[in-house]
């Protein structure tokens, strides 16, 4: 180390010592000053350079609105120093320094129109991109199978750079994100490409996990901590991550060549672990729900996730060096092997990119894409449809959905294959404005019920000369059949009959029970929406509107309707209706300490459904009484005594309490840690309850008598209010 570089390390130790707010921008730009002055400048000052940016973006006594300015200035040099130095810790440091102040320099740009800044943004992303599936700066080994767990500080600071592109490129309202960039912004004009390469990116992690065939333990964490990341502050991403996530199989990975049976056995521990811990964030945030779009996948990974904690107790009991080494050990075999290396070596031997591959030989879709943007940017309204015509020109459906021109644009969509339809299709609907898509909707339905009058008439006028042969003969003008689309092919001797819809086939009990726990997963998904648009306005703005129920304004309306089915709309159907309580239950077990008054209210129901049912003076309530049980079941082992106003609003509200519901709170009253919380919910009930005053006595009285360590409490109350 040169005696300047020394020196620089020296000030940095002091800066960070001292005053690191004001000192370590002074020592950056001092060492970027002497890098970029140096003709042939040392990998020692390099890391330095690197190291010092970190220290400036991540310090917290550095002033956070001059950090997007001081990264901005130096910007260039770190990507020239990352670029033309091939070290490890450079381009570790240097990757890390830039992801940290990437979404600060994005907001900078949009702010400021920096072109300069712009493209050595551009410029070093996308060599931090090309180096994704490499081993740099590492050269690449004989064997490419040892790559894999090479250059992992590097490939982890990658990891963590494409989840803050994904993270900035989509739209959001948490943090920077690309929504605050104008759709005119005369420097980054490719917003749509931005939004789709992230989602490319986010692809490639995800591709990651299930493709990668070695146990490479430390990348398979970092991109489960970042996805954790990802699906926090971008929910809309939580289902194409969680379906990337299942795809991602921990037993499938092989173990390194270079890593011995115990080294295997610990990455693989260590992988599980880490997607227990990724499974039950999702489920304790709320991003991994049993309702919803999500309800799919809870099931799904909670189950593996309670594997992984059985394994996990397992190896502790057991012991992590208590193995059969044979028994663990999984190499990749010598076939598969030569497998993968041949599809490597054609891999590297392809085009350089899809995108110039496709220049030389265009596919039929890709020539059919490009007629179709073309004709479409030619007809581009921001105002509405060019044909708003509510007469079709002819009996074709292409005449019938055009709202582009008067007939039609000479392009054929169904040459296009059906997975290139349905991404343009979603991504339509996705884009494009509701009140637009109901204007469409509305002119297309004004021209079918044109073409269905029209063929009514020409319907009547064939009926009217049988009636001219009774009455007389007169002489009838023959008039022209017009046909509906789907009519063409149709016989003559089929137009004349009349087409009436039949009466639809009853359902089975199975297809019933199926669509009922597609109406609960529905009702419960509004609810989820309404909440996620109260906190997220702008997000909300740009889905389809969903179909809801008119005066959808109380937030509790959901809950009433999913009760009165259980109690009164289907209560006919046992199955069907414990399938509504049990949506009900699970969803407040979820998250119970904030939805007290939702089972409240749901019992409430059921209590007073079923005495209205119940025989004059019968008291009875054999379906309130299961439920309220179930419930008190699954809340008292969880209990902590700062859920002491929780619990004791439950055991007041609950409109009908039994001796078997007083004896649940005792196992409350026996637990040291918690008995605090059982004795004073008795002694509130005592006050403001008397119904349950005796059987409060007799548990009291059982307690007593049956442990010592209770005796004093129990008989304090006894004493003061018996």
């Amino acid at each position: 180390m040169s005696g300047e570089v020394a020196q620089l390390a020296q000030a940095r130790t002091l800066a960070m010592q001292t005053k690191p707010g004001e000192m370590l921008p002074k020592v950056l730009e001092t060492a970027m000053a002497l890098y970029r002055s140096t003709t042939d400048p040392s990998n020692d000052l390099g890391k330095l350079c690197a190291r010092l940016f970190i220290d400036v973006m991540s310090h917290e006594e550095v002033n956070s609105s001059e950090k997007p300015f001081i990264a901005s200035q130096h910007l260039a040099i770190l990507s020239q120093l990352c670029r033309t130095k091939k070290d490890h810790a450079i381009l570790r440091d240097g990757i890390l320094g830039f992801s940290r102040c990437y979404e600060w320099l994005f907001d900078l740009v949009a702010k400021t129109s920096n072109k300069e800044l712009w493209d050595t943004i551009c410029q070093f992303k996308g060599f931090i991109l090309s180096k994704w599936k490499t081993s740099y700066p590492l050269p690449p080994s004989t064997d490419p199978l040892e790559d894999h767990g090479r250059s992992l500080g590097v490939k982890l600071a990658m990891v963590r750079f494409i989840a803050t592109l994904v993270i900035v490129h989509t739209q959001g309202t948490s943090g920077i994100s690309i929504a605050s960039v104008p759709d005119s912004h005369p420097v980054i004009t490719s917003k749509s490409q931005l939004e789709s390469g992230a989602k490319k990116l986010l692809d490639y992690l995800l591709a990651y996990l299930s493709e990668e065939p070695m146990m490479v333990s430390s990348l398979f964490m970092g991109v489960l901590n970042c996805l954790s990341f990802i699906m926090k502050q971008r929910p809309q991403a939580a289902n194409r991550i969680l379906n990337g996530v299942l795809r991602f199989n921990v037993d499938n990975k092989y173990q390194q060549d270079s890593e011995s049976v115990l080294q295997y056995r610990l990455a693989k521990r260590f992988v599980e672990r880490c997607y227990k811990v990724f499974v039950q964030f999702g489920l304790k945030s709320q991003l991994i729900r049993n309702s919803g779009s999500s309800s799919q996948y809870h099931a799904k990974l909670t189950k593996i996730s309670q594997t992984l904690h059985v394994i996990g107790e397992e190896t502790k009991s057991k012991g992590i060096l208590n193995f059969d080494a044979n028994q663990m050990e999984r190499k990749m075999p010598l076939r598969e092997k030569e497998k993968y290396i041949a599809s490597l070596k054609v891999s590297s031997q392809s085009p350089p990119s899809r995108s110039e591959g496709q220049l030389l030989r265009p596919t039929p879709d890709m020539q059919l894409l490009n007629e179709l943007q073309k004709y479409a940017m030619s007809k581009s309204s921001s105002t509405g449809f060019f044909n708003t015509s509510p007469v079709a020109f002819d009996n074709t459906y292409a005449s019938v959905y055009s709202l582009m021109n008067s007939k039609h644009s000479e392009i054929d969509l169904s040459k296009l294959s059906p997975s290139v339809m349905a991404k343009i299709c979603t991504e339509c609907l996705y884009q494009t404005d509701t009140n637009k898509i109901i204007s469409g909707l509305s002119i297309v339905a004004s021209r079918y019920t044109d073409l269905m009058n029209k063929a009514s008439t020409s319907i009547d006028s064939r009926k009217r000369p049988l009636e001219d042969d009774i009455n007389g003969p007169q002489t009838v003008k023959k008039r022209e059949v017009t046909k509906l689309p789907e009519d063409e092919d149709v016989s003559e001797d089929e137009d004349k009959q009349e087409f009436t819809l039949g009466t639809p086939a009853p359902m089975s009990e199975d297809e019933k029970k199926e669509h009922f726990s597609r109406v609960l997963a529905h009702i419960i998904a509004v609810k989820d929406s309404e909440e996620e648009s109260a906190n997220n306005n702008e997000a909300s703005a740009h889905l389809l509107h969903k179909v809801r129920l008119l005066n959808w304004n109380n937030k509790t309306s959901w809950l009433t309707l999913l009760a009165r089915l259980a109690t009164r709309g289907v209560n006919h159907n046992e199955e069907m209706s414990n399938t509504a309580r049990l949506a009900i239950y699970e969803y407040f077990l979820e998250d119970f300490a904030n939805r007290i008054a939702v089972v409240i209210e749901w019992l409430s129901e059921e209590w007073y459904y079923e005495t209205l049912q119940n025989n004059a003076g019968a008291r009875e309530t054999p379906i309130y009484d299961k439920w309220s049980f179930k419930v008190l079941d699954a809340l008292i082992p969880v209990l902590e005594p700062s859920h002491r106003r929780l619990f004791i609003r439950l055991v007041s509200e609950l409109p009908r309490l039994t001796q078997q519901h007083i004896d649940r709170i005792r196992s409350l009253c026996l637990d040291p840690l918690r008995s605090s919380l059982g004795f004073q919910s008795l002694k509130f009930m005592i006050m403001f309850r008397p119904p349950v005053k005796q059987s409060i006595e007799n548990i009291l009285i059982v307690m007593k008598e049956q442990d010592e360590s209770v005796k004093e409490q129990c008989e304090s109350i006894l004493r003061k209010f018996y």
